[in-house]
């Protein structure tokens, strides 16, 4: 229960971000940096991350929608328990999720954080979700995923 509140908490805050963005700002509009390190800017990215697949929304909008039906049905039949794995999904769902409600609702992707200390495509707190949960997914198969681990070396004596 506690991962479905964390989920809908993501979800909830990069939208609402994403609503006050799109209805207060013009696009391409920055506002105010924060420490020099980031701004908001007003970005519609009508692709996926680096504005690959540009222009191609049904389809980023049905993998968007395949990934999270994927994410439900895993977790119902897994009922995955470790903390980190559980941290994983549930970012990686919520940002997906949030993600696709732009991609249907608006036809593009309301992007508005913009680093100032490096070169790197706006992005959005649902992007951020995404991200840290596939790193966290690549932390969890490296060092806890024992039930892979004990697979592989049944596999490997047989």
């Amino acid at each position: 229960m506690i991962w479905l509140i964390i989920s809908i908490l993501i979800i909830l805050s990069d939208q609402a971000v994403k609503y006050f963005i799109a209805s207060g700002m013009g696009v391409g509009e920055t506002l105010f940096p924060v420490l020099n390190i980031f701004d908001i800017t007003y970005v519609q990215n009508r692709g996926a991350a680096f504005s690959i697949l540009s222009g191609k929304m049904p389809i980023l909008s049905i993998i968007s929608i395949a990934f999270c039906i994927g994410v439900v049905v895993y977790w119902i039949k897994k009922r995955p328990t470790h903390p980190l794995l559980c941290t994983a999904v549930t970012m990686m769902f919520a940002g997906a999720f949030s993600n696709a409600i732009d991609r249907i609702f608006r036809g593009f992707v309301v992007d508005y954080i913009r680093t100032l200390f490096i070169d790197f495509p706006v992005f959005n707190i649902a992007d951020i979700g995404i991200t840290v949960g596939a790193a966290l997914l690549v932390v969890y198969f490296i060092f806890f995923d024992k039930e892979g681990k004990d697979a592989k070396n049944k596999t490997e004596t047989d």
